[in-house]
Parts: C-alpha cells; structure tokens; sequence
C-alpha cells in the first residue's frame, strides 16, 4: 500500500490535533516521510482558542493508515 500524501498527512494532522487539543489552527513547521519506519514526522505550531501563545507538538503518523503512532506536546 502507498504512503498518504502530504496533502492526506495534513488533513490527517488537522483532526489528530482537533482530538488531541482541540486546536483549530496549526502550521506545519516540518513534515518528512521516513519509509523505513513507516511513519511520517510532523512537528506542529498550533493555537488553541481564546489562547495568547501558541504551542508545539511532534506527531508521528503511521504512513499508510494515518492513525497516531506518537504524539509529543511541547516538545
């Protein structure tokens, strides 16, 4: 099975932090595929609302399913 696209991961990303944080805007400051572990890496600048400061995460993202492998807040 193919790897998700950038485009997937991102959309991915968005519902993982709408779950994890309840985070309606983000940014990706980083993505890579790394096929030998099969996940993408994903860290994330995101502000949750009514917030004044915006917060990080890394994200591990398995590559073909698109679930949570590793979530890292503020890292």
């Amino acid at each position: 099975m193919p790897p998700l696209s950038f485009a997937e991961i991102r959309s991915k990303v968005a519902q993982h932090l709408r779950t994890a944080v309840d985070a309606e805007e983000f940014e990706m400051k980083s993505a890579k595929l790394d096929e030998l572990q099969g996940v993408w890496k994903v860290d994330v600048e995101f502000k949750k609302p009514k917030a004044m400061f915006s917060e990080t995460a890394l994200l591990m993202v398995d590559a073909t399913t698109g679930e949570i492998r590793e979530f890292r807040r503020g890292y």
